[in-house]
């Protein structure tokens, strides 16, 4: 009987986890707007002599696009268990900076 209540106790929990994956991806904005938001950041991260930006300018750049720090995180949390995907939006946005395209 333990067994069982367990079994049903794991199987519960991976539902509820799929579930949050899911409703994650429906929040998460689109890739293209994070690789954009995301290189412009470290781009005038690394055009400054710190090598970081003020909360002014990350602001002007988020709001440039439209998105939040909630919302960044948002789309890292929904993704980040597909490390393909992952991987790929890592290399847009290492070419992206590469490039020097910023929106700003």
């Amino acid at each position: 009987m333990k067994t069982q209540s367990l079994y049903l106790l794991l199987a519960t929990t991976l539902l509820l986890a799929a579930n949050c994956a899911a409703d994650k991806k429906s929040e998460a904005i689109d890739r293209e707007v994070f690789v954009g938001v995301y290189s412009d950041l470290r781009i005038a991260a690394v055009e400054t002599d710190s090598g970081s930006i003020s909360f002014a300018g990350r602001d002007s750049i988020l709001d440039a696009f439209g998105v939040t720090q909630e919302d960044l995180a948002i789309f890292l949390e929904a993704h980040v268990e597909d490390l393909e995907f992952m991987r790929d939006v890592w290399n847009d946005i290492e070419l992206r900076m590469d490039r020097g395209d910023q929106i700003n």
